[in-house]
């Protein structure tokens, strides 16, 4: 009787124990999942918003070198695609450090300084679109680059 009784509980208590590991280990790959995906929807909003940008240059440069008149609602969407852009990147850099790497942050961060730089040096508008537009592609490439580093870890 004795025996059976502490086979009951012995089994219970293995049984408890499993269970409690088994939970635990369910919710902590649970929360990496979770902050994996955040990440993931950080690193898109970032290229989105990179791309957005680059959108206003290559739209006028290449109204430009066609020949084409960008009408004024054309104008005013890709000025307000570009804002809500740089907008995006900026919050991204200032709060994104809690989801983005360092070197993602960096990044961004001398994106906004060497694009900054570019407009107040350019000597025409053509410049300076040319010149923005060829900062941003070579940034958004480091940023998907580090982005992919990062994912991996």
């Amino acid at each position: 009787m004795i025996d059976s009784l502490l086979k009951i509980l012995s089994t219970i208590a293995i049984a408890t124990i499993s269970s409690l590991i088994t939970v635990h280990l369910s919710k902590k790959k649970f929360r990496t999942e979770r902050w994996w995906e955040k990440k993931v929807e950080a690193y898109e909003r970032v290229i989105e918003a990179l791309h957005n940008f680059k959108k206003f240059d290559s739209g006028h440069l290449d109204a430009d070198l066609s020949g084409i008149e960008i009408t004024d609602e054309r104008k005013f969407e890709l000025m307000k695609s570009a804002k809500l852009a740089i907008d995006e990147i900026r919050r991204s850099a200032d709060a994104g450090a809690f989801i983005l790497s360092e070197k993602a942050i960096e990044i961004l961060t001398s994106f906004e300084k060497e694009s900054r730089e570019a407009a107040e040096n350019s000597q025409s508008w053509y410049e300076q679109a040319d010149t923005s537009l060829e900062i941003t592609n070579r940034y958004m490439l480091e940023f998907i680059a580090e982005a992919k580093v990062d994912l991996k870890k």
